[in-house]
């Protein structure tokens, strides 16, 4: 499958299943990516970990069905922010990979506030991009559309339809 076909199922599959499993999705993903960041944050000794660590634990809690003070999440997401690198900054895939894993976590936040698919959507497309840029590091002789049949990527593509499928 390439990007756009996933792009287009994932779409599909996130506007057909419910707030929880969108939330559950979101939340795997953000447990996925949050070492990225710490090893970009150890290598350029730079931006805080704890910000991120604490809106994933926010996340979590929401799941878990602790209510959460919109303001307070609203405070947590500008400081996740402030962590965020600007992959301008940073040319190095890990800035890129940091800069996704703080995304998904911002935008797994956002969508406890506003229940909007495309975060969810967004937050999928962060992982797929992630593994992605992995991929073109370990193997740089591939062109674009050769990465995209690549195993490590479809693996990715197909975790994600299956993790967005509707069950019910």
């Amino acid at each position: 499958m390439n990007c756009n076909e996933y792009k287009d199922k994932l779409n599909s599959n996130v506007n057909g299943i419910p707030a929880e499993q969108k939330l559950q999705f979101a939340i795997e993903i953000c447990d996925k990516l949050l070492p990225d960041y710490q090893n970009f944050s150890e290598l350029y000794k730079w931006g805080e970990i704890n910000p991120l660590k604490d809106g994933l634990k926010y996340c979590k809690e929401f799941a878990n069905g602790i209510e959460l003070e919109f303001d307070s999440v609203k405070m947590l997401i500008k400081r996740i922010e402030k962590n965020t690198p600007d992959s301008e900054d940073f040319g190095q895939v890990s800035g890129s990979l940091a800069l996704n894993a703080a995304s998904a976590i911002c935008e797994t936040l956002n969508f406890i506030i506003d229940k909007k698919n495309e975060r969810i959507v967004d937050i999928g497309n962060f992982s797929y991009d992630t593994e992605y840029f992995k991929l073109g590091e370990r193997k740089s002789n591939l062109s674009d559309s050769e990465l995209e049949k690549e195993i490590e990527l479809q693996k990715e593509i197909e975790w994600q339809l299956r993790k967005t499928k509707n069950v019910a």
